[in-house]
């Protein structure tokens, strides 16, 4: 018997496309979404594809991941929807080939052509537009598919579709080019459809996580096995990071869901029980998720204002309730906070529900980060040593003058961009 994923992709009449795009860290007291013309660009370029479609029953327009329900597994949605589309549309930009989950998102696609086409004929499913101009250093042999969207176009190359999408002056070549791209995706998924097939999912595809992160997820809740006198025990497990304050709306533990926020943020993340987490909070920024029933164990503001003391100003709390739970922790949420406020940290925030939740991590996540680049610790740089200058074997190998700037900081893997939305 096939498995119920094999069941549903049988039955499944694919996506014309799949929009993939690197996710924009908010500004600071940001209100809106950084990321709010990508989701105009969607929905224009959807009504343009279904103007010109003629899709069979049951096929979808397009998918971009704001799509994705917010309790579920964004990683194996993701995979789903790759594995339905007929054509990949990556945005280019700066942060776009910083980012691994945007590029993961490209390779699974790419794996999946592999499986299932000849090179020469997969090439046409995946269209990459120009979202943002890059640098004139910043070289990347995927720009020229990109540039071939609007050869004839010269404001294309100069200021990127996103400019097109903002700018009302760039109409007329904004609707040109959606036009053209629409009746690029219409023509390769109605004429050489690729049916859904397997995509892998994006931790198969990615680089192994570093040992050493870039950001933290630490969780402060009972276990199972140590909750408060009548706490119902449903959500909690056996660690605190696998706590599910959300019960069955959500399909992961809530510290994934941060860990997901920040990689699509760039930074290679990883969940800790808080108690185990000392060494790596003292060194990498953090959002501490914190259950305020934690206070409801006997001696607990005592153990409490022990274990949070000391807190560096990069570990950004925030109190994780649930509005839909009988039993009120509106006491509880109030006095943990007060020992957060206690311990230094002045800014403690509060989700009461999932969309809360979801809403508040990336400015969390961004916070953090921009905390621990203002107070963090300062790493030295140290040059690579120098080899020796020999007149027999010409010039070095450290180039054409044998010398390295020393000015020059050693690449940050993934560091998100705070100012401006994907650069």
């Amino acid at each position: 018997m096939s498995p119920p994923t094999d069941r549903r992709r049988s039955a499944a009449r694919g996506t014309y496309f799949f929009l993939s795009y690197a996710h924009s860290a908010p500004a600071p007291g940001a209100r809106t979404d950084p990321d709010v013309w990508v989701g105009n660009f969607f929905n224009d370029l959807a009504d343009e594809v279904k103007r010109q479609a003629r899709p069979v029953a049951g096929m979808r327009i397009g998918f971009f991941d704001q799509h994705i329900p917010l309790g579920a597994d964004w990683k194996a949605a993701l995979a789903d929807a790759l594995g339905d589309a007929e054509v990949f549309v990556p945005l280019y930009s700066p942060g776009y080939f910083s980012r691994p989950w945007a590029l993961g998102e490209q390779e699974s696609f790419r794996a999946r052509l592999a499986a299932v086409r000849p090179a020469r004929v997969a090439a046409g499913h995946l269209i990459p537009v120009l979202w943002i101009p890059f640098p004139p250093w910043e070289a990347h042999p995927e720009l020229d598919g990109a540039l071939d969207l609007g050869r004839d176009i010269p404001e294309y190359a100069e200021n990127g579709l996103r400019a097109f999408c903002m700018l009302d002056s760039y109409k007329t070549q904004y609707k040109a080019l959606l036009s053209r791209l629409a009746g690029q995706i219409v023509h390769i998924a109605e004429r050489r459809p690729l049916g859904p097939s397997r995509a892998p999912g994006l931790d198969e595809v990615a680089r192994p996580a570093p040992t050493d992160p870039d950001f933290v997820v630490a969780v402060l809740a009972p276990t199972r096995d140590h909750l408060p006198p009548d706490r119902d025990p449903a959500g909690y497990a056996a660690g605190g990071r696998l706590w599910r304050p959300y019960g069955r709306s959500q399909e992961l533990p809530a510290a994934e869901y941060a860990v997901s926020t920040a990689e699509r943020l760039g930074l290679s993340a990883r969940t800790e029980d808080f108690p185990q987490a000392a060494g790596l909070l003292d060194r990498r920024p953090a959002v501490l998720l914190v259950d305020p029933w934690i206070a409801a164990t006997p001696d607990a503001p005592e153990a409490l204002a022990d274990m949070l003391h000391g807190l560096r100003e990069w570990v950004v709390p925030l109190v994780v309730t649930d509005e839909a739970d009988t039993q009120d922790a509106t006491r509880w949420a109030t006095e943990v906070t007060q020992l957060l406020h206690d311990a230094g940290l002045p800014q403690v925030k509060r989700a009461c529900n999932m969309p809360e939740f979801v809403e508040l991590m990336p400015a969390l996540v961004t916070e953090a980060r921009r905390q621990f680049l203002k107070y963090g610790p300062v790493v030295p740089f140290e040059p690579p040593p120098q080899p020796v200058p020999s007149l027999r074997d010409g010039l070095s190998a450290a180039g054409p003058t044998g010398t390295t700037d020393p000015a020059s900081p050693p690449d940050d893997p993934a560091p998100p961009r705070t100012h401006g939305e994907n650069r």
